[in-house]
């Protein structure tokens, strides 16, 4: 399990090979008297194992209210 500690933004990012559109889950638990969030993705339609999990992220309140601070810089929410 990794738990993101810091989230940095970057303005250097080129999208290559296109985007795919898959569904995610989310939930919270505490781990060692923490809360957490977890974000997990799963393969989309054209993935070989369709609904096999992808990919996972772990935040704890520090970078959740950092990603939610750059997602209402990005959206002017």
């Amino acid at each position: 399990m990794a738990i993101i500690t810091k989230i940095t933004k970057t303005n250097n990012y080129t999208l290559r090979g296109g985007l795919t559109f898959c569904e995610a889950e989310y939930n919270d638990y505490f781990y060692e008297g923490e809360k957490y969030v977890r974000i997990q993705t799963f393969g989309s339609e054209d993935r070989q194992k369709r609904g096999k999990q992808s990919q996972v992220i772990h935040l704890d309140r520090k970078t959740a209210k950092q990603l939610v601070e750059f997602l209402q810089k990005s959206f002017n929410l």
